[in-house]
């Protein structure tokens, strides 16, 4: 597939929906959220709870501002939890040299655990840099990626997340509730601004139990943004006349 590198850029910010509006696309949360209540997807008290979430909002928010390093260090913290787009993350900045030296072979590595569950993105930029390493640093992806994927693999980092989300749930349900969610949710913003949003979408199962968390995960995924944006040479346009 022909994917270029900046599109895998581009097309990994979406990520970014998943901690607000892709919300909305729970098969459990019926009904749009507004734009208050997509707020609550991104407080504190939710990204808690969800570490692939809130270190790969963190990771983006240092790209942004041009903090590679930063950048690169949440991204990790949330592939220890799996977090497949924070892996594809590492893939390109270790592949272009952003936040540290070029490393291809470790660029790969990060890219074939991004591919792990098949989505099509992470898998075509796989195989693109695959492509394109030499014999040597193909030897040395044989040497070192089962380590890899023995630290960042699903085998693994899925119960990791699983455990925190289900500490954080049982917190929560200790002290919120007994029975069933409060009827609303209150979540306050760095200014101490109060949003309320209704307690059966805050606490619903696709954001609370580990298995349907991740099943809406990959829905997400497994079907990205259509289209495609390719950033090719810059090319020098002559001036017409009278410009």
């Amino acid at each position: 597939m022909g994917i270029g590198r900046s599109s895998c850029c581009a097309l990994l910010s979406a990520g970014l929906a998943l901690t607000s509006i892709g919300v909305a696309r729970a098969q459990d949360a019926s009904g749009p959220f507004t734009r208050k209540q997509q707020f609550a997807f991104s407080s504190r008290a939710f990204l808690n709870a969800h570490p692939d979430m809130k270190h790969r909002k963190l990771g983006w928010d240092a790209y942004a501002a041009g903090d590679f390093v930063l950048a690169r260090a949440e991204f990790l913290k949330a592939a220890w939890y799996g977090d497949k787009p924070s892996q594809g993350m590492l893939a390109e900045m270790e592949w272009k040299g952003e936040g540290a030296d070029a490393d291809r072979a470790s660029a790969y590595m990060w890219a074939d655990l991004a591919a792990q569950r098949g989505y099509v993105l992470f898998v075509a930029v796989r195989e693109r840099y695959w492509r394109q390493l030499s014999e040597e640093e193909k030897e040395r992806v044989a040497q070192e990626g089962a380590r890899r994927m023995a630290d960042y693999g699903d085998a693994v980092a899925k119960e990791r997340l699983a455990r925190e989300m289900r500490r954080h749930a049982w917190d929560i349900k200790r002290s919120a509730w007994t029975a069933a969610p409060p009827r609303w949710v209150v979540i306050y913003d760095e200014h101490g601004v109060p949003t309320r949003i209704e307690g059966s979408r805050y606490y619903a199962p696709a954001f609370w139990e580990p298995e349907k968390y991740q099943a809406w995960q990959d829905a997400q995924w497994k079907d990205p943004p259509k289209g495609r944006v390719d950033v090719g040479e810059i090319e020098k346009v002559p001036r017409q006349a009278g410009e």
